[in-house]
């Protein structure tokens, strides 16, 4: 099985909603940051992150 790295801010968003906590959220950043090659890349990774953070923030209310 081969796997595919997100494309887009979306599907970023999509790949981070597995993370069910802070903490790993903040884990599979690191781990895609590591991984990618560029900046555009990274930022994409990292505004996904933002919008998944964001979310599970709003849960805890």
């Amino acid at each position: 099985m081969t796997t595919t790295t997100p494309k887009s801010r979306t599907d970023w968003l999509i790949f981070f909603r597995r993370a069910k906590n802070v903490d790993t959220l903040d884990l599979m950043l690191d781990g895609a940051l590591k991984k990618l090659n560029t900046p555009a890349e990274q930022a994409d990774a990292i505004l996904g992150h933002e919008a998944r953070l964001n979310e599970l923030e709003g849960l805890g209310r």
